[in-house]
């Protein structure tokens, strides 16, 4: 498995979701804007509360996806021998890019997992060298391969 092919698969996949929230709070905030003429109505002080509410919600999906980006233009991809950030880790038969938290994509015809350090699986296998095993929910996990 490249590593590098897989790095940019990554950044394409977080590239569009940032894309998409970028999309959807500018329509959010198109859509919500007063028409000059329209009079005003006992509920738009509610619903201008509410549509708050969801540019806040989106705002933050909006940072969520920015960091997501600034992380993988950070991170090295270099060779590792630990579980570690950069690592491309197999472990009992599952693939996982760790770094950021992605949903399962394919590359070079693989299933992949972008998993977060913050995640609780990832804290249970950092530090790990190959064929190294630990306890998760129960079930023993191999590391079988870091790239």
């Amino acid at each position: 498995m490249n590593k590098d092919n897989v790095r940019s698969r990554l950044i394409e996949l977080a590239a569009a979701e940032l894309d998409g929230a970028k999309a959807a709070y500018a329509e959010h905030l198109q859509a919500s804007k007063p028409v000059e003429d329209q009079a005003t109505v006992v509920d738009d002080q509610a619903q201008a509360w509410s549509q708050a509410e969801l540019a806040e919600d989106l705002e933050k999906m909006l940072r969520a996806a920015e960091a997501k980006v600034a992380t993988l233009d950070a991170l090295d991809f270099g060779p590792k021998k630990f579980v570690e950030p950069g690592a491309i880790v197999t472990a009992s038969g599952r693939h996982f890019v760790i770094g950021v938290s992605m949903d399962h994509f394919t590359c070079e015809g693989i299933d992949l997992i972008g998993l977060s350090p913050l995640a609780p699986f990832y804290q249970a296998i950092e530090g790990l060298e190959k064929s190294d095993t630990s306890e998760f929910g129960g079930h023993t996990v191999k590391i079988e391969e870091i790239i």
